[in-house]
């Protein structure tokens, strides 16, 4: 909790520029963009992911490359592929790691100090594992690796604000549900759903599908 708390706080810093920029318009219709955002994520379920041998997982970071589409000012598409993990005290160097790839949706809310906040939405893949000094485990029951390629969905909330006319920062907070019912597979260990969230914040470049990645705003001195 209080890792979240201090994420939590350095992402409000990082946000007082906020009330400086601007939204998103439609200057950026049919616009697409590269990003990278990074940010913490930790394990909410199941009870083995969230806790394991008395430890509770601890915030770790996690990584995603963005590729964003806005359609107009209303509706944006977005493509996100990453790697997360939590680790836990007192367990050695066992971690539950994530890799998701998803592919969502964000409709637009309203203007809230300067920025554009969306809702967002979407469903993907997501390949997920619990190891320890490099190793996946094994369930005591089957011996099956703990390791699994799973659908899912995710939703959150998204703000978006111009750093320059070719640049934007956004701020993620989500929550990702992965349908990995193993019970047959992991009768003991991690045969339920599961369920984690990150906090992240990421910088995109927007270019024109039709000018290039140099794109002119039309703008003379």
């Amino acid at each position: 909790m209080r890792g979240l708390c201090l994420l939590g706080g350095s992402l409000l810093l990082v946000l007082i520029p906020v009330v400086c920029q601007a939204g998103i318009g439609g200057e950026l219709d049919n616009f697409g963009s590269f990003g990278i955002s990074v940010g913490a994520m930790r394990w909410l379920a199941d009870a083995d992911a969230r806790e394991f041998e008395g430890s509770t997982a601890q915030i770790r970071p996690m990584v995603k490359g963005v590729f964003r589409y806005r359609f107009n000012e209303a509706w944006l598409g977005t493509i996100e592929a990453g790697y997360g993990w939590n680790g836990y005290a007192d367990s050695g160097d066992l971690t539950t790691v994530v890799i998701p790839v998803t592919v969502g949706m964000e409709r637009r809310l309203r203007e809230l100090w300067g920025a554009t906040t969306s809702l967002a939405f979407g469903g993907g893949v997501y390949v997920w594992g619990q190891r320890r000094d490099g190793e996946f485990l094994r369930d005591p029951a089957t011996s099956k690796r703990l390791q699994a390629t799973d659908p899912g969905a995710y939703l959150g909330g998204v703000s978006e604000f111009h750093v320059s006319d070719h640049v934007t920062c956004t701020t993620h907070l989500t929550v990702h549900y992965i349908y990995s019912t193993h019970a047959d597979d992991y009768p003991t260990l991690l045969g339920d759903d599961d369920i984690f969230t990150d906090l992240r914040i990421g910088l995109n470049y927007y270019f024109s599908p039709y000018e290039g990645l140099v794109w002119d705003t039309g703008d003379e001195d």
